[in-house]
């Protein structure tokens, strides 16, 4: 009896295996031939985690620290756009990446920042590049007047960037911005105030140069050059020691030139103020690609910031010169032609004191896009 018992059993068993393997799971989605447009829900997305697992930033590596100098006050709209690249690079690698920002020259002067960098003082720095041409003659180019059209400031910069890092990278650094550092005005005290229509309006003038081919572009226009740091500049030309000067407006805006020099001739003549940022090569190379992926969309970011920032501060600056009774001016083409034409036997003299790297430097800007040429 016990054997048909078990007999019974086993015959059972086997019946709902056969059964089981008969049978098809329901499917979790429609098949893909169904017609329907249902999507999976988001948090089934494949590579997507679950909205609520709280999963960590991919691995950046081991985290970094940097100092970030620059000669900008924070109230800058360029000063501004530093800081916030510190602030997101925090904010987007989770703490991974910390850069302290030293504003106002407080770490390297516009004049070393270079230098610093190269040297490691500063990791990552902004300076004035004309302030560097006698270490580095290659960089010469980006300050001879009508050198480029600023009207195509966007076009030029992309044009040159390749020329500029390769120079920058001599000196163990790479670019990572190329601000716009607003178009070039002439400013001159109320003594000699003035509209400039030609070179010749520039004739017996005492003009703040601020750099060596600054300063050949200033007599080549027909004027003569001076050197004044920026801390004494108001003082010079409240006094008369020099008459005016030639800088981007955004200058004389930071150092309140306008206040004792508002009598304003605004150009389309080439910015001579490129104060890129830039990083220690060494250090750039040391971050991982994650962190170099993120510093990278900061400063895209900022650069957008710079430029909506310079439209705005343009704006301000307009009127801070109207309420002290001040003038701008602003040059017809045919009015900059003729400073154009005046420099352009500069571009010549420059590719003598340039070596291979500068003189590819000058072929990309004169391959840009020009009202000029």
């Amino acid at each position: 009896m016990k054997k048909v018992i078990a007999l019974i059993l086993a015959v059972m068993m086997l019946c709902c295996v056969f059964a089981a393997c008969g049978s098809e799971p329901a499917p979790s989605t429609p098949p893909a031939d169904s017609g329907t447009a249902t999507p999976p829900p988001a948090d089934t997305t494949p590579d997507a985690p679950p909205a609520d697992t709280g999963d960590e930033p991919a691995d950046l590596g081991d985290p970094v620290s940097l100092t970030l100098g620059h000669l900008f006050p924070t109230t800058d709209y360029r000063g501004a756009a530093y800081e916030y690249i510190a602030t997101r690079c925090a904010e987007l690698s989770d703490g991974n990446i910390t850069i302290t920002t030293f504003p106002s020259q407080t770490l390297t002067t516009s004049q070393d920042a270079l230098k610093s960098v190269a040297s490691g003082v500063a990791d990552m720095g902004v300076g004035a590049l004309s302030f560097n041409v006698s270490e580095v003659p290659d960089l010469a180019p980006v300050d001879v007047t009508g050198i480029y059209d600023p009207a195509y400031f966007a076009e030029v910069n992309e044009a040159v960037t390749p020329a500029l890092d390769a120079i920058l990278a001599t000196q163990n650094q790479k670019l990572l911005l190329n601000p716009d550092e607003s178009n070039m005005i002439f400013y001159l005290n109320d003594k000699n105030a003035k509209e400039i229509h030609a070179p010749s309006d520039l004739s017996g003038l005492r003009l703040r140069d601020h750099g060596l081919w600054i300063g050949k572009s200033i007599t080549a226009m027909g004027a003569s050059p001076m050197t004044v740091m920026p801390a004494d500049l108001t003082v010079a030309l409240e006094r008369g020691t020099v008459d005016g000067g030639y800088t981007g407006w955004g200058f004389s805006q930071t150092y309140r030139c306008h206040e004792v020099a508002p009598n304003i001739t605004y150009t389309e003549l080439a910015k001579s103020c490129f104060s890129p940022l830039t990083i220690n090569l060494d250090v750039w190379n040391g971050m991982s690609a994650g962190q170099q992926a993120i510093m990278l969309q900061a400063v895209e970011e900022a650069e957008a910031m710079i430029n909506e920032g310079i439209i705005e501060s343009y704006a301000k600056f307009e009127q801070e010169v109207a309420d002290l009774g001040g003038s701008i001016y602003i040059m017809t083409t045919e009015e900059n032609q003729a400073f154009v034409d005046a420099c352009a036997p500069l571009i010549d003299q420059v590719r003598e004191a340039c070596g291979d790297l500068g003189n590819a430097l000058i072929d990309a800007f004169l391959a840009a896009p020009s009202n000029y040429r």
